[in-house]
């Protein structure tokens, strides 16, 4: 496995492991993964995450989880790529699924971001980790999903953005907890 993080993967030093779809230009720019708002909001989250399941979520820092996208290209707008997400028969391009599964291994819990990272949830399974579903952590998905009356209340931006980022954590843990109940 790869120990160097690109724009698609980081291996971090935790056996949990977060899958969203696709790195961006920002990841593509920064080299590593999750580097823009989406880093930050799962930031956010695991801060909370930490202090609610400290056994589960060890670090508040992302980078020490394992991170990898559901598609390695990075894609966007910007990057003339033709669009900013991968199509369900690149990511589950048997070549594609074997470079998923490979990166995850060692990881006893796979956190799958989103529906593009979903995708690969059977190949995964097959593959004897436990998978867990969950919103992806970028702005676009968090606003669309929590919009309740204590997000619109709260008085700054990044007071709604920490109100998200915490409701998304509090739903990751009912999901885990369903998943480790069944």
């Amino acid at each position: 496995m790869k120990d160097v993080t690109s724009p698609h993967f980081n291996k971090g030093t935790l056996p949990l492991a977060f899958v969203f779809s696709v790195p961006g230009a920002v990841e593509l720019r920064e080299k590593k993964p999750v580097a823009g708002d989406t880093g930050m909001n799962l930031t956010l989250a695991l801060r909370f995450l930490v202090s609610k399941e400290p056994n589960l979520f060890t670090s508040s820092d992302r980078y020490g989880y394992r991170i990898s996208n559901a598609f390695d290209e990075p894609m966007a707008a910007s990057l003339k790529s033709g669009a900013s997400e991968a199509k369900a028969s690149q990511i589950l391009e048997p070549g594609n699924v074997k470079r998923v599964v490979e990166e995850l291994q060692g990881c006893g819990l796979v956190v799958l971001c989103g529906r593009k990272a979903q995708l690969l949830t059977k190949e995964i399974e097959r593959a004897g980790m436990t998978v867990v579903h969950a919103w992806h952590t970028g702005n676009r998905a968090l606003i669309a999903k929590y919009q309740g009356e204590d997000v619109a209340r709260a008085s700054t931006a990044l007071a709604r953005q920490e109100l998200r980022a915490q409701e998304w954590a509090k739903d990751l843990l009912v999901a885990i907890r369903a998943v480790r109940a069944a």
